[in-house]
């Protein structure tokens, strides 16, 4: 498990630090490989229609060249019959005439029937010895005679315009030939064949070679010419065509540099407009993307006003305006009265509606200069600029008259809201954010006390005095509290979300005033950390947790306690023993036991932290994180330790239903608790919406008042309750008739 949560948490520093690792890769223009591609597409189909051309010309010419050979060698055959009845000068004058006629012809030779040369006739430049004929040669010669195709053809491949063409001279007679002693009804018409001899006449074709290679040379260097000019036009088209990509290059690089108003250039091309469109649409839809996130960064989601974050930016500028001008302004801090009053009776969307009303005459009361913020649920903050100490009164008077006539009507009922206003005035020796934010609070929390539906200016020498004085009064009370015993319990159910079964509580403890009030943690733990009561009060707090477990478990219940620890109880090296004997001597098994730390403490001393948690978890005590996402929200720590829970902090759980930021924050802390094999906890539960959110996002338990209030106590375990019969059970509350 505790190599999943570090697989997690290393996911979610890569995810939020953003970091990517680029590679360098070569670029080619996407112009020179079209192109080239093109250029060579089309010079592969012209060579090969070169050389189709080259060889259909052979073909065709090899045809016309045995057409010519038999026309020929019949002619040979008819001009070289007399040579071999008789030496007939005419037959040899014929022969010469013939072979100046045709130049192709570059020599004829007539053989005897045996193969022995007869005559022969050389044509220009032909010098070729002259030879009988071979044996196989003549029975070739002889096997043609009477053919369809009455001659031999060779031709060389390595030179194919060069042909030797070997044909027999032979005569045809039928019986009883004689002019006059021709017999009619004679059937035998066969005719007989009497060999002469045999003619070689030599061809050389390289003049129609010649021309054929000369037009293919010139079709060559046309289709060179077509592919130069095609490149260069091929060039200009396809940049032109691709222009509007390359006009994509500088909107793309501003708009990843988060310049969202950057201007695209409107393209020719369809596919190209489209590509154009779909950039335009994702830089508005950043843009809005971005002007909601800053939305929700610097404004309150339920009010619109400025949120705490935006206020102190807001502060701090004041601040150094104050003194470069050497001025003044005013910070109010406003709370509203009694506002707890209308949400129990009405609900929290009842409370939400009228906080909305209440922002709204805020802002009208000031000027427009000024800064209203919401601080808290109920809890205002108003930067009133350039003004001085009567000013800011003034202002108040007129914000505490606003709101005296301010009605709100919720369910036929009408609430007046009232509001206490704390002051402090900025001014050049008073200058700190922070503290002025605090002096307000400080302010307003006299004006609550002196009867609320006022206002106080904040004093440093009054505040000084009064707070040596309340520290003296706390450390009596403190110090009495703890010899005397007077510190008192409360049990805070904590419960299944799901089930609605109680798991286990929170002990709470309460100081008793004299006069039997009770006064919260919140009010004297302060004052007992500055004179070093919180060990002392840790060592209490363990002691009567042993006790209310001895009272209160009984045999078949289980009960089961979560006890807070302040950094103090750490600091003491005898805190593993201490818990060790209180629980032994009452008879506590220490699997009953949860320690809660807070997330500083966990953080800012580990050491300290580490050691004294190892030795309780040897002895069975579990723990839980609280306050977790408010400090460090330190994931990685929890990798160190293996708490059994982690308490969200209320702060994220009282506006739930209306801020999604809290709600992914939850999500979060869920699904880390979850890898990491921890249950979940949400504090500060006070409605069925508000657990219903929380099912949702995965938390596993709820602790406050819709859960259940703190009681003197432990409530037994609860019956499983849906959380439709939570709401239920809400509505019958808000109903003026139950």
């Amino acid at each position: 498990m505790k190599a999943k949560l570090i697989s997690f948490t290393e996911d979610l520093t890569k995810l939020f630090s953003g970091r990517v690792e680029n590679t360098k890769n070569i670029k080619r223009a996407l112009v020179h490989e079209i192109l080239s591609i093109q250029v060579l597409s089309a010079a592969l189909v012209g060579a090969l229609a070169i050389g189709g051309l080259y060889w259909g010309g052979q073909w065709i010419l090899h045809d016309n060249y045995s057409r010519w050979a038999l026309q020929w060698t019949e002619q040979l055959n008819e001009i070289g019959a007399p040579f071999y009845l008789a030496d007939d000068q005419e037959a040899h004058i014929s022969l010469e005439d013939f072979v100046d006629r045709y130049p192709e012809i570059s020599q004829v030779i007539f053989f005897s029937k045996d193969g022995d040369v007869l005559h022969s006739i050389d044509g220009p430049g032909e010098n070729d010895p002259i030879e009988t004929l071979a044996p196989d040669e003549l029975q070739e010669a002889v096997a043609v005679v009477g053919k369809q195709k009455p001659y031999l053809m060779h031709g060389g491949l390595l030179d194919p315009q060069r042909f030797e063409i070997t044909a027999p001279v032979w005569v045809e007679s039928i019986p009883n030939d004689g002019l006059f002693g021709f017999d009619a009804s004679n059937t035998d018409t066969s005719s007989k064949t009497e060999l002469l001899g045999f003619v070689r006449m030599k061809l050389d074709f390289v003049l129609f070679n010649d021309r054929l290679l000369s037009n293919i040379r010139s079709a060559a260097l046309v289709l060179l010419l077509f592919l130069i000019a095609f490149s260069f036009y091929g060039r200009y088209a396809l940049r032109r065509a691709l222009a509007s990509i390359s006009d994509l290059h500088l909107p793309i690089q501003e708009l990843a540099k988060g310049n969202l108003k950057v201007k695209f250039k409107p393209a020719q091309h369809r596919e190209i407009s489209d590509i154009v469109e779909a950039l335009e649409t994702t830089a508005s839809a950043l843009s809005e993307r971005d002007e909601q996130l800053r939305k929700l960064a610097n404004h309150d989601s339920l009010t619109g006003l400025f949120n705490r974050r935006r206020l102190v930016e807001e502060l701090k500028a004041e601040v150094m305006d104050v003194m470069r001008k050497d001025g003044s302004s005013a910070l109010f801090f406003i709370d509203l009265d009694q506002f707890k009053y209308i949400n129990d009776a009405c609900g929290h969307p009842a409370g939400d509606r009228l906080i909305r009303k209440v922002a709204d005459e805020l802002r009208r009361s000031v000027g427009p200069n000024d800064v209203v913020a919401r601080f808290g649920g109920d809890e205002f903050v108003i930067l009133v600029r350039t003004v001085d100490s009567d000013a800011a009164q003034s202002v108040a008077e007129t914000i505490l008259a606003n709101m005296r006539r301010l009605a709100h009507i919720e369910d036929e009922r009408i609430f007046h809201v009232h509001c206490s206003i704390g002051i402090t005035i900025m001014v050049g020796n008073n200058l700190h954010p922070d503290e002025l934010i605090n002096q307000a609070d400080i302010a307003c929390r006299e004006a609550k006390s002196a009867g609320r539906n006022r206002m106080r200016i904040y004093s440093r020498l009054d505040n000084r005095e009064r707070r040596e004085f309340a520290d003296i009064s706390w450390m009596n009370w403190l110090r009495e509290a703890l010899d005397e015993d007077k510190f008192e319990i409360r049990f805070q159910p904590i419960n299944n979300i799901m089930s609605g079964q109680t798991t286990h509580h929170e002990l709470l403890i309460r100081l008793r005033t004299a006069d039997g009030k009770f006064i919260s943690p919140d009010a004297f733990l302060p004052s007992a950390v500055r004179f070093g009561l919180m060990n002392e009060i840790d060592f209490w707090m363990i002691r009567h947790a042993a006790i209310a477990y001895a009272e209160h478990s009984r045999p078949g219940t289980d009960l089961k306690f979560s006890i807070n620890l302040s950094a103090n109880a750490f600091e003491n090296d005898d805190l593993p023993g201490y818990v060790e004997k209180m629980f032994k001597q009452f008879e506590v098994p220490l699997t009953d036991v949860v320690f809660e730390i807070t997330e500083s403490l966990a953080v800012r001393r580990p050491m300290q932290v580490d050691r004294q948690v190892a030795t309780l978890r040897d002895l069975g005590c579990q723990f839980a994180l609280d306050d977790f996402g408010t400090g460090y929200s330190s994931f990685g720590y929890l990798q160190k330790l293996q708490f059994d829970y982690i308490k969200i902090d209320g702060t994220f759980v009282n506006d739930l239903p209306s801020n999604p930021v809290d709600q992914k924050m939850i999500k979060l802390i869920a699904e880390v608790g979850r890898e990491a094999g921890m249950q979940t906890i949400a504090e500060y539960v006070r409605n069925a919406e508000t657990l219903e959110i929380l099912a949702e996002l995965g938390v596993d338990m709820a602790q406050g008042y819709f859960v259940g209030r703190p009681t003197r106590i432990p409530m037994a375990k609860s019956t499983p309750i849906s959380l439709n019969s939570r709401r239920q059970r809400l509505s019958r509350k808000k109903s003026p008739n139950s």
